[in-house]
């Protein structure tokens, strides 16, 4: 079996008010046998860059090659370039990746995880977040509505931020949101925020403080992660909540002094980013050695769930896995969609499903192909600089 072509497509996914909050990138690799894989290289930001990537660099390294040769075309993808290591370039080895066992899969009439080494559990539990999906929502509204959608465990961001910058303000606003999400959720449901970078050491410290007594699931990215410090003494100075991030990291390298310091609780490698079903699979090995549990970032599009699924499946230190499920989209686009029993992704039907057990609907894809921009993050300090996050 040989590769014959590797196509990119961009879909543009609105949220409920209409405004574009995802391009989601599907890879299609092509074989000379008619088996073709599907896999996912979804990115905030540089998604034409990503496709240019596919499209003038790895597919002209690839084409002919055997599809089920993964490992030696990772290493060929991640080797053959000076720079390594770009969201851009990593992306583009994800979606392949993803592709390929997708292949290998199909070829060999069993799921992926099988082929990783069989399942190590019969449900993959998954969290629903606060964001574009439940954007015409109030937080306690959405709170409630994960709840009615079988969820019990759920994530929100830090609000609207106040601008111009005041973090101190935005601490303030952060603790009474989550202590109003307690109250929605009650005390059973796992509880999550995501930060995005935003806090300073100090004002990260006020804000684990604030919500300590809520009983965090886990705490993602309350600082940057430019540098290993102020992460590791949030760590250290609050034992009791989980610290979490990793989704701005490619590969294990990235990971390497992370968890060598044991500076992180939960890692969220994004099977979009990392590389792939390969690299994930390696970075959880990885973090089994230091304890660490592994929760993949992941909200984008249906076959980047399918992915991280059968990832999940297969990893002893899984811990959970966020879904974006942004409707209409994401059901319409799936012709055999990805298989939920409320907040659990169901291994027995994917068991039944020869590769990632996932289908698009390749109409419904182009008639909704194109690529629109995201809205710009751009915060600033009362001075007009930007902040130091």
């Amino acid at each position: 079996m040989k590769i014959t072509d590797i196509v990119c497509h961009i879909v543009s996914v609105p949220n409920q008010r209409g405004q574009i909050s995802r391009n989601w990138i599907f890879v299609e690799v092509q074989t000379d046998e008619g088996i073709t894989g599907i896999g996912e290289a979804t990115t905030e930001y540089h998604e034409l860059a990503v496709k240019a990537q596919i499209d003038s660099e790895l597919k002209v390294r690839l084409v002919g090659m055997d599809p089920t040769d993964i490992e030696r075309i990772w290493q060929l993808g991640y080797r053959d370039f000076w720079w390594r290591r770009g969201v851009v370039h990593s992306s583009a080895i994800s979606g392949i990746d993803q592709a390929l066992w997708d292949i290998a899969g199909k070829a060999a009439d069993k799921p992926v995880f099988k082929l990783l080494g069989g399942k190590v559990r019969e449900r993959v539990r998954c969290y629903i977040r606060r964001g574009p999906e439940f954007a015409h929502l109030s937080l306690a509204d959405a709170a409630k509505a994960s709840l009615e959608m079988g969820y019990d465990a759920f994530k929100c961001s830090t609000g609207d931020k106040v601008q111009p910058m005041d973090l101190d303000k935005q601490v303030e606003i952060a603790v009474a949101e989550l202590t109003q999400m307690r109250q929605a959720l009650g005390p059973e449901p796992a509880l999550m925020i995501d930060c995005q970078g935003l806090f300073t050491p100090h004002t990260a410290h006020k804000l684990v403080k604030g919500i300590r007594p809520l009983n965090m699931f886990f705490v993602e990215e309350p600082v940057n992660m430019d540098t290993l410090e102020p992460t590791f003494r949030l760590k250290r100075d609050f034992p009791d909540v989980p610290i979490a991030l990793g989704e701005r990291m490619n590969t294990r390298w990235d990971f390497r002094p992370w968890f060598e310091q044991q500076a992180i609780d939960v890692c969220q490698a994004d099977i979009c980013h990392c590389g792939g079903i390969s690299e994930l699979m390696k970075i959880a090995h990885y973090a089994e050695v230091y304890g660490i549990t592994i929760a993949p970032h992941n909200p984008y599009g249906p076959v980047a769930l399918a992915a991280a699924a059968h990832a999940a499946a297969a990893m002893p230190n899984f811990l959970i896995l966020e879904h974006c499920n942004l409707q209409p989209h994401f059901d319409k686009i799936q012709k055999l969609a990805v298989p939920f029993d409320g907040g659990r992704i169901d291994l027995a039907q994917l068991a039944g499903r020869p590769g990632l057990g996932i289908e698009l609907d390749m109409d419904y894809l182009r008639a909704h192909s194109g690529h629109q921009p995201l809205a710009s993050r751009r915060m600033l300090d009362a001075d007009g600089a930007a902040p130091l996050n």
